[in-house]
C-alpha cells in the first residue's frame, strides 16, 4: 500500500504539463420536446498541479462538463460529440469521450484517478452505510489491500481532512454528521486513492462562510501535499480569486472567455465576464448605488438565442451582427481565449456565416 501522503505517480510529467484536455466538447439530452444542448461546445485545459475554475450563472452547463469528463451523465444524456483527453498515470492519452460509460477501463479510472466531490453531500452519501465502509469500498475498489488495511487507510484519510476521532468516525452514518463533516467525508472518499484530478462540483455552496473557508483551505493543502490537479466549479467569484490559476468562464454550454486568473479579473475582454465582476459586492464602498445586476435571465435551453448566446442580455450589444453571427473561439493571447464579436479578427457577416433563419 502506497503512503497516503505520498503521490502515487509512477511516469514522467507530459512535455506540456497537460493532464486533462477537453475539446469541442458537446453533451446533449434528447427529450420528448427536443434536443437540450447543455453543453455546446465547451474547451478547457488542466495542467499538471493546477486548480483551475469554472465559473457562470445556474443552467449554463458546469455540471453537465464536470459529468461528462467521468461519464456520469444521467439519460437521456449523451456526449454527442468533441474529445476528452486524459493522460493516465501509467503514461500514454486516452480519449475519455470514446469510452464504454459502464466499461471496465473508465471504471478504472473514475474514484482512482479522477475523482469528483459532489455539490450537496447529503444526497451523495449513502444513509443506510457508515461513512467508513463507504471510504474502505472506493480503496478496495481500486487499490490492492485487505479489509484491514482498507480500514486503516480510511481513518487515515478521515484524520488528513481533519474529522476529530477518526476511527470512531468510521462508523458513523451521515445523518449523524453536521455539514461541514459531511463535505469533509466526501472529499476522504473522493481522495482515498490519491486522484491526479479531483472535480469540485461547488462543493461549499449549502455551507456557512466559515465552513467554507476551512473546506476551501483543506482543499489546497490537500493539493500540496498530493500534487493533484483542480477542477473547481463554482458561482462565486471571491472564491475563484483566492484558489484559481486559470479560469474558464460558461454561458449557456459554452466557453466564452478563458485565461489565467490575473487576466480575468484585471483585463475581462467578454461583456459576460465583465458583467459577473461588476457583480461582485465590494467591502467598503459607501456609494448608495444599487449593486449592478446582469438584465435578464439565462435563456430556456429550448428557446436558444440567434447568433451570440449572450446578446439579448449584453449592453455592447451590435444591431444585425450579434443577433446573426456565431461568434467563433479567438486567441487574443497566448492562452487567453474569447468569443466575442466586439474583437478583431472576428467574422464580417456574409452568407456562409449568417445562421439560418
Amino acid at each position: 500500500m502506497q503512503p497516503i501522503h505520498t503521490r502515487l505517480d509512477n511516469s514522467a510529467p507530459a512535455a506540456d504539463g497537460v493532464l486533462l484536455d477537453v475539446r469541442n466538447l458537446q453533451t446533449h439530452f434528447f427529450t420528448d420536446e427536443g434536443v437540450v444542448k447543455a453543453v455546446d461546445g465547451v474547451n478547457l485545459t488542466l495542467k499538471r498541479g493546477q486548480t483551475l475554475c469554472v465559473v457562470g450563472e445556474s443552467g449554463c452547463g458546469k455540471s453537465v462538463t464536470a459529468r461528462s469528463i467521468l461519464r456520469i451523465v444521467p439519460a437521456p444524456g449523451e456526449i454527442v460529440s468533441g474529445q476528452i483527453n486524459f493522460r493516465k498515470r501509467q503514461g500514454g492519452s486516452i480519449d475519455l469521450a470514446t469510452m464504454n460509460p459502464k466499461g471496465r477501463e473508465i471504471r478504472r479510472i473514475r474514484g482512482g484517478e479522477i475523482s469528483m466531490i459532489f455539490q450537496e453531500p447529503m444526497s451523495s452519501l449513502s444513509p443506510v452505510h457508515t461513512i467508513g465502509s463507504q471510504i474502505m469500498e472506493a480503496i478496495m475498489l481500486h487499490l490492492p489491500v485487505t479489509k484491514r488495511e482498507a480500514r486503516k487507510r480510511a481513518a487515515a484519510m478521515l484524520d488528513l481532512v481533519g474529522i476529530p476521532r477518526a476511527s470512531e468516525r468510521l462508523d458513523a452514518y451521515s445523518f449523524e454528521l453536521s455539514g461541514g463533516m459531511r463535505q469533509r467525508a466526501m472529499i476522504a472518499i473522493a481522495l482515498a486513492c490519491e486522484p491526479q484530478v479531483l472535480i469540485a462540483d461547488e462543493p461549499t455552496t449549502a455551507l456557512d462562510v466559515t465552513t467554507q473557508a476551512n473546506i476551501l483551505d483543506l482543499i489546497r493543502d490537500l493539493q500540496q501535499v498530493t500534487g493533484m490537479s483542480v477542477l473547481f466549479i463554482t458561482h462565486d467569484l471571491g472564491v475563484v480569486a483566492e484558489i484559481a490559476d486559470e479560469v474558464v468562464v460558461m454561458y449557456l454550454g459554452r466557453d466564452v472567455e478563458s485565461g489565467a486568473v490575473d487576466a480575468i479579473f484585471h483585463d475581462p475582454k467578454h461583456p459576460y465576464t465583465r458583467a459577473l465582476l461588476q457583480s461582485i459586492p465590494r467591502y467598503g464602498n459607501h456609494d448608495r448605488r444599487r449593486l449592478y445586476s446582469i438584465k435578464g435571465i439565462v435563456p430556456h435551453p429550448f428557446d436558444r438565442p440567434r447568433g451570440c448566446p449572450f446578446h439579448p442580455r449584453c449592453d455592447d450589444f451590435i444591431a444585425h451582427k450579434c443577433d446573426r453571427i456565431d461568434p467563433p473561439r479567438q486567441f487574443i493571447g497566448r492562452e487567453h481565449s474569447v468569443r466575442c464579436l466586439l474583437y478583431a479578427g472576428a467574422p464580417e457577416l456574409n452568407s456562409d456565416k449568417e445562421l439560418p433563419s
